[in-house]
């Protein structure tokens, strides 16, 4: 006599659909002007991007009156590089990295497009490379941000690394 079948191994996926909702609207509009906007919630003050209309912490309803404009500009505070395998396409290592924006504590991911492997390190100067969004397919679930692309340098001499130490990203989201 066979064991009886308790479970059974399947790989599942799911696909979701998400209507744009007014701050999703006004924040790709931004982005098309080559602007980032962000929402700062009334009651916890934290910075969040894309405005999602609430506050993921706090829940409270966001709008127009807590909408900010972020910079596109910032420095690397962390970064990881992939090598091509299975998971990771292509033929060369492609540098992923943390970039807190200038003038908030705000951080946004994504791939560094002329920072090669070798020579990639915390402290350099970025700058947002905005994403076509000539079709709006995807545009909300890009890895690292919405409607960017990737970051490039933005050709500012690199922050020292004690300086790079004193950033406070505690509050972001």
């Amino acid at each position: 006599m066979t064991d009886p079948v308790t479970t059974i191994e399947s790989l599942v996926s799911l696909d979701y659909e998400r209507p744009l909702t007014l701050a999703s609207r006004q924040y790709l509009d931004a982005i098309r002007e080559g602007r980032i906007l962000g929402h700062r919630c009334p009651s916890c003050g934290r910075i969040f991007t894309p405005p999602k209309g609430y506050c993921p912490i706090c829940t409270v309803q966001t709008g127009e009156a807590d909408e900010i404009e972020l910079s596109s500009t910032g420095t690397l505070i962390g970064f990881s590089i992939l090598n091509p395998d299975s998971l990771h396409q292509g033929d060369d290592s492609v540098v992923r990295g943390t970039v807190q924006l200038d003038g908030s504590d705000v951080t946004l991911t994504g791939e560094l497009t002329d920072v090669p492997p070798d020579d990639a390190h915390p402290g350099i100067r970025l700058r947002a490379v905005f994403a076509d969004l000539s079709a709006l397919e995807g545009a909300l679930g890009e890895w690292g941000g919405a409607g960017i692309s990737g970051w490039e340098r933005s050709g500012e001499p690199d922050v020292p690394a004690d300086e790079i130490a004193r950033f406070d990203t505690g509050g972001a989201i």
